[in-house]
């Protein structure tokens, strides 16, 4: 007789409870032995997955066409205007130009020096000159340039000036906007027992070389004032001696002149090319300048020809520097000369007269 076997019966769980031992106990052994694990059956046979491939169709990318429009850039008073093109994209809507304002500043910190020579019929030789151009010479066109010229002392040449840094200061103060642009020529003979030592003035000297050639060849070849109110004229040591020659007997060329400890006590010059005697001829409209060291056996000389200017009634400055007749007193002079000499020119580019073929107009 069968007894139905019911959960609560103490003989029904123990005949469950072993079949469920021995199906664990089976699942065990062939897991072990017949199925392997997912990290093995990866190491044994890596499977690639299979990536149903498809071919895209990629529109075609259309790039925007480029408008250039034509902004007007002007320049502070009649400088001339500057088109740049302004790239604007379709469909945006192109508008009308814009006025941007320039700086008023020139945006460079130095100039550039050229050297230039040719033979001097006045002088008999050949003659070396430098010109050193002021930072933006060429971003103004339209505008005409003070000139400085330099002469050197003896025995040395056109690089004397440079070596004192006459150009770095000048680019300096231009860039900074403590004085306006100008250019500088500084000549330099050859024969240094020539002419610009052994003759006194006139047109077969180095006055004659300046005079007729070298300024018309500077205004032939830069945009300059061309008067003598855009020319000053400075020398040092037998340099300073020609300058103040050079620009009493020709006012009509030169504006101004500084004489750098001027060899005044060396110089035996024919009477009608001697300075002390041509200062009393007149120096109406000159502006000069005389400065010296004060151990320098210039200064004598200087201070004569100082005190005679002041009983005259001339525009004449004095100054007195620290040292003796060498270079360290000219090069730590430059800041006074160069405020001296464009005192009276203009300050900014804007200020330049307007440059033209024949003299220089007013702006």
């Amino acid at each position: 007789m069968s007894i139905p076997l019911s959960l609560s019966h103490p003989r029904g769980l123990l005949l469950i409870s072993r079949s469920a031992v021995l199906f664990l106990l089976l699942f065990t052994m062939t897991a072990c032995s017949g199925w392997p694990s997912r990290s093995a059956a990866a190491e044994a046979s890596p499977v690639t997955p299979s990536i149903p491939t498809a071919t895209a169709t990629v529109p075609p990318v259309t790039l925007p066409t480029i408008t250039p429009v034509a902004t007007t850039v002007p320049v502070q008073g009649d400088d001339p205007v500057v088109d740049e093109p302004t790239a604007t994209a379709e469909p945006l809507e192109v508008r009308a130009p814009t006025a941007i304002p320039t700086p008023a500043f020139c945006p460079f910190l130095s100039g550039q020096t050229q050297a230039g020579a040719f033979r001097s019929a006045s002088m008999g030789e050949e003659v070396r000159f430098l010109v050193h151009l002021p930072p933006c010479y060429d971003w103004y066109p339209d505008r005409a340039f003070p000139v400085l010229y330099l002469f050197h002392g003896w025995p040395l040449n056109e690089w004397h000036w440079d070596g004192l840094g006459v150009d770095e200061w000048s680019d300096d103060w231009i860039s900074r906007g403590l004085i306006g642009p100008f250019l500088i020529v500084m000549p330099g003979v050859v024969n240094q027992d020539g002419l610009y030592v052994n003759s006194s003035g006139g047109s077969g000297s180095f006055e004659g070389f300046v005079v007729n050639e070298l300024v018309p060849s500077i205004d032939g070849a830069y945009r300059t004032v061309r008067d003598s109110s855009g020319r000053a004229v400075g020398g040092i040591s037998r340099g300073g001696v020609w300058a103040l020659e050079i620009a009493m007997r020709n006012p009509d060329v030169f504006g101004a002149v500084g004489g750098h400890s001027p060899a005044l006590a060396l110089n035996r010059p024919l009477p009608q090319y001697d300075p002390f005697l041509l200062a009393r001829e007149g120096t109406d409209g000159l502006r000069i300048y005389l400065d010296a060291g004060d151990a320098d056996w210039a200064n004598a000389g200087t201070i004569r020809l100082r005190d005679l200017l002041l009983d005259l009634g001339a525009d004449v400055t004095y100054d007195v520097h620290v040292g003796g007749h060498v270079d360290g007193l000219w090069s730590s002079g430059i800041p006074d000369y160069l405020a001296f000499y464009t005192a009276t020119w203009a300050d900014a580019y804007d200020a330049l007269p307007l440059w033209t073929s024949g003299p220089a107009s007013a702006p």
